[in-house]
């Protein structure tokens, strides 16, 4: 199922958005399969989580459903309980556990005049490596972000930048605005939304 989070939305953690559409799940009384256990949950799971403060125009929750119930019938008792900010685009049926997200698009709409040099965005895509250096659980990772950056394209003040997916690790957009020369991300200078999640052709019943 795809699905939309837009506005302050973006503002709320992946845990806080899944329980939102846990509830309007349960709202809706949709026959979605319970897990095992002590405390059974929704059997629902999303390919790829999105980070704080970006928005979503074309995310994916997985739903395991209980019995059988048209796509159509699913949206449209969904789309009844959901607060705005947050809607339903489509849904459709796939194969058991075979979603692969293969590739991601960001758009990044800057507030007020900016613009990147284009031979910033040739020099980038130009080099086979680009390292930098993440931290987690206090500790510091090197990752090469070229191997997975597709594309940097400009056009009316917005910055597109595709990306592929990868095992060992993804770009992220502000990383991307970083090797480009721009200042720190900064959420009050521009706003970036994932825009698209393309699956494998295999996921698709």
């Amino acid at each position: 199922m795809r699905f939309q989070k837009k506005g302050t939305l973006r503002f709320i953690s992946h845990h806080d958005l899944m329980r939102l559409l846990e509830r309007a799940l349960r709202r809706a009384e949709l026959p979605i399969k319970m897990t095992q256990g002590f405390n059974p949950r929704l059997r629902m799971s999303f390919p790829l989580a999105l980070a704080l403060g970006i928005e979503g125009h074309e995310e994916i929750v997985e739903l395991e459903l209980s019995q059988w119930l048209s796509p159509k019938t699913l949206v449209e008792q969904l789309k009844a309980q959901l607060m705005e900010g947050l809607d339903i685009i489509s849904a459709e049926v796939i194969a058991p556990s075979s979603s692969r997200v293969e590739e991601i698009v960001y758009q990044v709409q800057f507030h007020g005049p900016q613009t990147i040099a284009p031979e910033k965005i040739e020099g980038l895509l130009n080099l086979k490596e680009y390292w930098t250096s993440r931290e987690r659980d206090g500790k510091k990772k090197a990752v090469n972000l070229r191997p997975s950056i597709r594309s940097v394209t400009q056009k009316d003040g917005c910055l597109e930048i595709r990306f592929k997916v990868l095992q060992e690790g993804t770009a992220r957009p502000e990383e991307v605005l970083e090797a480009l020369g721009l200042e720190p991300p900064s959420h009050t200078n521009f706003k970036i939304a994932r825009v698209k999640v393309l699956l494998s052709p295999l996921a698709v019943a």
